[in-house]
């Protein structure tokens, strides 16, 4: 994934493997002139389908078991404006069971240097054809391990 050298010497996203831009658009505003609260949520969707997508997770529903949101929190510590870049980094924080993984994704804005925001969602595996959960493949767990030393 890309990296910003304007971000680099705050080491704001040193602890992230993955690593990505996230162009603020006009429209991603809303009437307090901010980027509206909702947006973090597709910024933060965004990161993660990059994540899966560089770890050879499979996105689609041809495949029986597939990721799938369950929960998440976001942490707001700053508005964000257009025209602005969040560099978007994610990571896996934890795996407490066979069906679950927590993942970060900090915003960290290219205008202000700071992080804009925090998300930790808790994803499921699922099992589209069974609609249930289920155990997260174990190929998969060794990805998530060795890349982000878990």
């Amino acid at each position: 994934m890309e990296t910003s050298k304007e971000i680099q010497p705050n080491n704001l996203l040193a602890e992230y493997k993955t690593i990505m831009p996230i162009h603020v658009q006009w429209g991603d505003q809303d009437a307090a002139k901010h980027v509206n609260n909702a947006m973090y949520l597709r910024y933060a969707e965004t990161a993660r389908i990059a994540y899966f997508h560089e770890l050879g997770y499979k996105m689609d529903f041809e495949s029986k078991v597939a990721p799938i949101l369950a929960e998440i929190n976001v942490q707001y510590k700053m508005p964000v404006t257009f025209p602005d870049t969040l560099w978007a980094g994610t990571r896996t924080i934890g795996i407490p069971d066979e069906f679950t993984i927590l993942m970060e994704t900090i915003l960290v804005s290219e205008k202000t240097q700071r992080i804009t925001t925090k998300i930790v969602a808790r994803i499921i595996n699922y099992d589209y054809i069974a609609l249930k959960k289920a155990p997260t493949p174990a190929d998969f767990l060794d990805k998530l391990r060795l890349l982000d030393n878990i």
